[in-house]
């Protein structure tokens, strides 16, 4: 069922509007974009929408050009960094808005968060900025934000933030979720997204982040809007086969995705209260990695 997309009003004039590229990466989902399409089709009236498909066998290509959708088809796959950091050289504006084929946003949600980067910039320099992120089970937006999460906004044992925790004013954090606005020189200065995260590339969006921190930009989020990320097992891309094998290959790149993130920034996150190491990061995520394992092969 497509999704259902309020039209909010305007909050910036068209001249700053023109200044931001959507850009949604895809693998091998065109039954994940067909629901999820609506959405981002809304915010295109206003907004360049760039779709970049890391080489998809289901002929997604084809259907979003069909669409009227502007999409630039890689001929093999390279991965989520490598669409990402394709999608950066492609647009000419001054901020990229990044997408996910399965997170439904707000009409509204580019204007709100570049009134927000233009508000926060006169406290920091800005590299990125994101608003809250809420899990959902339906592919239809719902009329008003969903409940506040319970867990802490920072997980300082596995270094993760949980961004439907309770959010009063906009806070600077080590880290966000893959769907922020990013202002694209800073990205282009900082060598964009790493193509060493491998696998469905968990966590080169929080390494990029720490990048951007480690120059002296901020990564802001804010209560000022909210998206939608559908859990669902529909499969495709970066999940690829729910085979017990396939899963299992799947936490060993999340193993070693997490392994080098906290190789590199763990000390990062020393500033928010955490006496984190690498190596305590990597022994518990691989205790974490384990038991998902293990469920995966029972379930598999």
């Amino acid at each position: 069922m497509p999704a259902d997309c309020r039209v909010r009003p305007h909050r910036l004039a068209s001249a700053f509007v023109e200044r931001l590229t959507i850009i949604l990466p895809t693998f091998d989902r065109r039954h994940v974009l067909e629901r999820t399409l609506p959405c981002y089709l809304e915010m295109a009236r206003r907004h360049r929408l760039l779709i970049i498909d890391d080489g998809s066998h289901d002929g997604s290509a084809s259907w979003l050009s069909a669409q009227g959708v502007e999409v630039v088809r890689q001929p093999r796959r390279r991965g989520l960094p490598a669409a990402r950091n394709l999608g950066l050289r492609l647009a000419q504006t001054t901020w990229v808005l990044f997408g996910e084929d399965d997170v439904l946003m707000p009409a509204d949600h580019p204007e709100l968060l570049l009134g927000e980067a233009e508000r926060l910039a006169a406290l920091a320099p800005i590299g990125a900025l994101a608003g809250r992120l809420f899990a959902g089970e339906n592919w239809r937006l719902p009329q008003a934000r969903p409940g506040d999460g319970a867990r802490p906004l920072l997980d300082q044992r596995l270094l993760l933030g949980d961004f439907s925790t309770p959010l009063p004013c906009a806070r600077p954090l080590p880290t966000l979720h893959a769907c922020a606005l990013v202002r694209r020189q800073a990205a282009l200065e900082v060598g964009g997204y790493d193509l060493a995260y491998r696998g469905s590339a968990f966590r080169e969006e929080s390494d990029f982040y720490a990048r951007l921190w480690h120059q002296q930009l901020a990564c802001w989020l804010t209560p000022a809007t909210w998206a939608i990320h559908v859990r669902h097992r529909l499969g495709g891309g970066c999940r690829g086969n729910p085979g017990a094998l396939a899963k299992l290959a799947n936490r060993a790149s999340y193993w070693s995705n997490n392994a080098r993130y906290a190789e590199r920034h763990a000390r990062l996150w020393h500033g928010w209260g955490s006496d984190t190491t690498p190596a305590r990061c990597k022994a518990r995520w691989a205790w974490t990695i384990a038991q998902q394992a293990c469920s995966a092969w029972r379930s598999g």
